[in-house]
């Protein structure tokens, strides 16, 4: 962070898993305030997320890709309601993607207020990158987000959990098995119920 004007961390893996915990986690500790976050998306994934199988995402298919579209919708929505900071959605494009899917996405997001921008470094290095850049040091010179955390510290574990379930999993509320509430009691009597909790969950959900 004291090297360059600019310090880039990737935390991947959704806005759910790997930016849940840097922001939850590792930016309360290190008392962190993220300027902005790129969210990465690519349409072929989010085909598949609309149910095609890999050897039908080469082929445009608006339908699959407006329902894949509202996973990306809720990683964006995570950063920018519940995390208070400012975003862009950063799309790789590949050479399948047709300009009626880019659309969507374009339109689709900014229904949210968030920006769009291709990425093509993958074809033509760096200078695919560039509009993506300017996006991101415009996101950090002149939006100011207000970040906050998803759950506060002085809540009990089951209500860390049941915040980060609720806000970022989109659940209706969690269910925790006896053997668990032991192993939350025991934490809390050994003075360990005022951190930030990790959590996971499948692939499937």
């Amino acid at each position: 962070l004291g090297a360059a004007d600019y310090a880039i961390t990737e935390a991947g893996f959704g806005a759910d898993l790997g930016a849940e915990k840097f922001l939850d986690i590792k930016c309360r500790a290190a008392n962190l305030k993220p300027s902005a976050v790129v969210v990465v998306g690519t349409v072929r994934a989010l085909k598949m997320h609309g149910g095609l199988k890999k050897d039908q995402l080469g082929d445009e298919n608006l339908e699959a890709l407006e329902k894949g579209i509202p996973n990306l919708l809720r990683h964006v929505s995570n950063i920018k309601n519940v995390y208070k900071l400012p975003s862009v959605v950063a799309v790789n494009r590949f050479p399948t993607d047709t300009d009626a899917e880019i659309e969507l996405i374009i339109s689709e997001c900014k229904k949210l207020g968030v920006n769009v921008v291709l990425s093509t470094v993958w074809a033509d290095g760096g200078k695919g990158g560039e509009d993506l850049a300017r996006e991101v040091v415009r996101l950090c010179e002149q939006e100011k987000g207000d970040f906050t955390f998803s759950y506060d510290t002085s809540l009990t574990i089951a209500e860390k959990i049941e915040a980060v379930v609720k806000k970022i999993y989109g659940g209706e509320g969690i269910n925790i098995l006896p053997s668990a509430l032991k192993q939350i009691a025991t934490l809390e009597a050994n003075g360990y119920g005022n951190l930030p909790v990790c959590m996971s969950k499948t692939q499937y959900s």
